[in-house]
């Protein structure tokens, strides 16, 4: 069964892949212009195009998206619901026009992650484009994966992605 992994970053995707690996065929998808600054989103990317090379996982990114936060923060309103709806409604689409069985999210890996609104999220995204989503909490593993990585060297960034979350680090 071909599944098609919406993916945030390589140390999210690791805990889902551990989780996937032996039931599906996994790709995984790369959209994410909530990350804020460019220079974080191209560590981000390369890390997990690098982390899907290691694997054997084709990689996948939306072809039409250039770098642009600021168009991105005036569509999203800097909401954690809409800027997932956005994310899974591509990878949704995606999933679909090539051929996948279902898809899923890395999303669901992170405890930094509102869990129930990304999976209600994918849910509706899923029965309105017609296509399964797979539903998994891969939280379990998730900080023991994330720091196998960093120990291959694999960049493992400190804040979820917007420049809402970047800003929240220092207040901690």
């Amino acid at each position: 069964m071909k599944l098609l992994l919406h993916i945030c970053c390589a140390p999210c995707s690791a805990s889902a892949v551990k989780v996937l690996e032996k039931e599906f065929e996994i790709s995984f998808y790369w959209y994410n212009p909530n990350i804020y600054d460019k220079n974080e989103y191209n560590k981000r990317k390369e890390a997990a195009a690098a982390y899907a090379e290691s694997l054997g996982i084709k990689f996948f990114e939306e072809e039409r998206f250039n770098y642009d936060y600021e168009n991105w923060k005036s569509k999203s309103f800097e909401s954690c619901g809409k800027c997932y709806e956005i994310r899974l409604e591509k990878a949704a689409l995606f999933a679909k026009n090539s051929g996948f069985d279902c898809f899923s999210t890395s999303l669901l890996s992170s405890p930094y992650q509102k869990h129930e609104l990304v999976k209600e999220t994918a849910e509706t995204v899923a029965e309105k484009n017609k296509i399964k989503f797979l539903y998994r909490d891969f939280r379990d593993g998730f900080y023991e994966e994330k720091n196998l990585l960093r120990d291959k060297g694999y960049y493992v960034q400190k804040y979820c992605g917007c420049a809402k979350s970047y800003s929240e680090r220092f207040k901690k």
